[in-house]
């Protein structure tokens, strides 16, 4: 029996989810219901490519030295449209945005938003 092992752990915008599970899904015969609903979902929503999504992550990276992975993956996967968006997005973490950088995060999406 073959063994699987983690070999890296890191947070995933759901751009690049989609293409992962669906190079995954065009190796099985027959996908699991869960795998079905998962890349249907992802089609569903997201609507840039792994790529545009790697430059959103790396963009808001760039705004604030406060802003960790996980949460610049967050932006990348909700492209906020306002302030409030963002203040959305933040809201759980003990991180306190000024009103420049929140403005950056917008300015950053809003080319992406389609």
């Amino acid at each position: 029996m073959s063994q699987k092992v983690i070999v890296d752990v890191r947070p995933i915008t759901m751009y690049e989810a989609k293409k992962i599970l669906s190079e995954a899904i065009e190796d099985i015969e027959e996908p699991l219901y869960e795998q079905k609903i998962c890349l249907d979902y992802l089609n569903k929503f997201a609507k840039l490519s792994p790529e545009e999504g790697k430059e959103v992550v790396e963009k808001a990276l760039e705004v604030s030295d406060k802003i960790r992975p996980e949460m610049a993956v967050k932006i990348a996967d909700l492209l906020p449209v306002d302030e409030e968006d963002v203040r959305i997005i933040f809201a759980k973490e003990r991180v306190v945005l000024d009103r420049e950088e929140i403005n950056k995060i917008v300015e950053i999406c809003a080319p992406y938003l389609k």
